[in-house]
């Protein structure tokens, strides 16, 4: 975590220091004084014994340096990482976001560091945005706009003829902008699960998102084909929304032959869980709204995805796939029921974030062919 130029005073490393070299002169004295008592019992030899004394005072001695050398060590080392979270903090008070605190291990320090940090990446992106969108970036964190897309927010999803399909959503602290649901096809044998994200956070973010969910929710439902529904929100975001303005999507159609993965401007993977492994999965595309129609037809290409029995696709938004652990999880848990898989996924996501909870809100779907491998 220490930074060059990061110096600490040495008052905790000499206090370490000297502690730890008393404890160790205490424990050679009585190390000594046990052995001393127990030679002087067996001979009566006082040369002998003296000798004895002299060596365990020398190894206690000994003792207490090695110790003392090793708590100013030790010392010097959590006394910088210390430091350097202090000149972090002090930067901070100072009005400064540019803080950058390297950490390093998984001790109380270490956490500290990555709390600091968070805080100054916050502090960063919020200054950021104020300035260029004068204040429009705390409009994707407005509990109104939260509760618009909470209430979009499917209690089930449609099922689908042999498959497992589930999705949920788990809520943080500074929220999030993102909409899923799916669309069955009348029969129930295909059906597409959908992922659609804001880029950015001001008000226009807001809109293209809604907008995008909006119109292909609405577009699967009237001709349920990716290209032709992708391209047809496309095409409404780009007539609809300022030059610039658009929203990411990524797409999932499953049917009886397998899986079709499409994306537009969405960078976050597909996993594919089998046999223990676990693998990464993206498609081709740009961001709704960016082009007329053409190009964006173009660079739509998918991926298609063989599904054996018992192989499961997960997908999530940016906020799940930075998740620390995930891919064990899925390593662990892919071969559980959807719903088990679900409860303990999610569950032990919320419990690593700790007792403040998740920072941002958390979307899992995922799809698993039924039957085992």
């Amino acid at each position: 975590m220490a930074r060059k130029g990061s110096k600490s005073t040495g008052k905790l490393q000499r206090n370490l220091a000297l502690g730890v070299g008393i404890a160790g002169l205490f424990g050679g004295l009585l190390m000594a004084v046990a052995l001393v008592q127990n030679l002087a019992a067996g001979t009566d030899d006082k040369e002998l014994i003296g000798r004895a004394w002299g060596i365990g005072f020398g190894f206690a001695a000994l003792v207490a340096a090695l110790c003392a050398l090793a708590g100013f060590v030790l010392g010097g080392r959590i006394a910088t990482r210390i430091t350097d979270v202090g000149l972090a903090v002090s930067k901070l008070g100072r009005g400064g976001s540019e803080v950058r605190v390297r950490v390093a291990g998984d001790d109380e320090v270490a956490a500290l560091g990555k709390a600091v940090q968070y805080l100054a990446t916050d502090l960063a992106a919020l200054l950021k945005d104020q300035q260029e969108g004068a204040g429009a970036a705390l409009v994707s964190l407005d509990p109104l706009v939260k509760q618009l897309r909470d209430k979009t927010v499917p209690a089930k999803l449609p099922a689908v003829a042999g498959y497992e399909l589930d999705a949920a959503l788990s809520g943080g602290s500074r929220g999030g902008l993102d909409y899923f649901d799916a669309v069955a096809t009348e029969d129930g044998a295909s059906a597409f699960a959908y992922l659609v994200s804001a880029e950015g956070h001001g008000a226009l973010a807001v809109l293209a998102c809604r907008l995008a969910r909006d119109e292909l929710h609405r577009a699967l439902q009237v001709a349920p084909t990716p290209r032709k529904a992708l391209a047809h929100v496309n095409k409404v975001l780009k007539n609809t929304l300022p030059a610039g303005c658009c929203a990411t999507a990524t797409l999932l159609q499953v049917a009886a032959d397998g899986a079709k993965l499409y994306q537009a401007g969405a960078r976050s993977p597909l996993y594919i869980c089998q046999r223990g492994e676990v693998l990464e999965l993206n498609a081709e595309g740009i961001a709704l709204g960016l082009d007329d129609g053409p190009v964006f037809e173009k660079s739509l290409r998918p991926q298609e995805i063989l599904m054996s029995p018992g192989t499961r696709l997960v997908l999530g938004n940016d906020a799940l796939i930075r998740s620390d652990g995930l891919l064990d999880l899925l390593r662990q848990h892919s071969p559980r029921h959807t719903n088990m898989f679900m409860n303990v996924v999610l569950g032990q996501l919320e419990q690593d974030a700790g007792s403040d909870g998740l920072r941002e809100d958390i979307v899992l779907m995922t799809v698993k062919k039924a039957g085992q491998e």
